[in-house]
Order: C-alpha cells, then structure tokens, then sequence
C-alpha cells in the first residue's frame, strides 16, 4: 500500500486510509509511539499500563479475596467511624 506525505502547516501529515485503522482498532486521537528504523519508520499504539489488567483475574480468587476481606473488616462494621478510641469524637 503507498501513502502520500502531506504538509500540515509547519509539518507533514501521512494519511491512514479508514480500513486500515479499523483493521488496527486504532481511533482519531489515539496517541502512537514512532520508532525510527533503519529502512524508515515503526508506529505502535500507546496503551495505558494497566489497560485491561483485570481480563487475567480468576473469578474464583476475586470471591476468595472478597470472603477473606470480609472476614477481616467484619468487626469494623459495628462500630462507628466517628469515634475514637477512647470514646472521642471528631
């Protein structure tokens, strides 16, 4: 596939026909990483650190988690957070 070069005010533009971000799942205003290579150039999509990190998680260590969260901040719950130790409040 060839792609034209284009000026952009004070830059240059190259235009990535519709098909081809579909293809890519890419969308306008998506940021890209540019590698220079030794033939020319490389882009990559930028994705957040954390992006889609909870699709890895077992469903059953999450309920296991939650059980064990439960059981530990159980007697949290009866007491009120606006007291103190001692009896003080805020």
């Amino acid at each position: 596939m060839k792609i034209q070069i284009k000026k952009s005010g004070n830059s240059a533009a190259i235009r990535i026909p519709a098909d081809v971000l579909k293809q890519l799942n890419l969308a306008i205003g998506e940021e890209m990483s540019m590698k220079i290579t030794s033939t020319g150039m490389s882009f990559e999509k930028v994705t957040p650190p954390r992006e889609d990190w909870f699709n890895d998680i077992c469903p059953i260590s999450v309920k296991n988690e939650a059980n064990t969260m439960e059981n530990d901040f159980d007697a949290i719950q009866n007491h009120s957070l606006d007291d103190w130790d001692h009896g003080d409040q805020w």
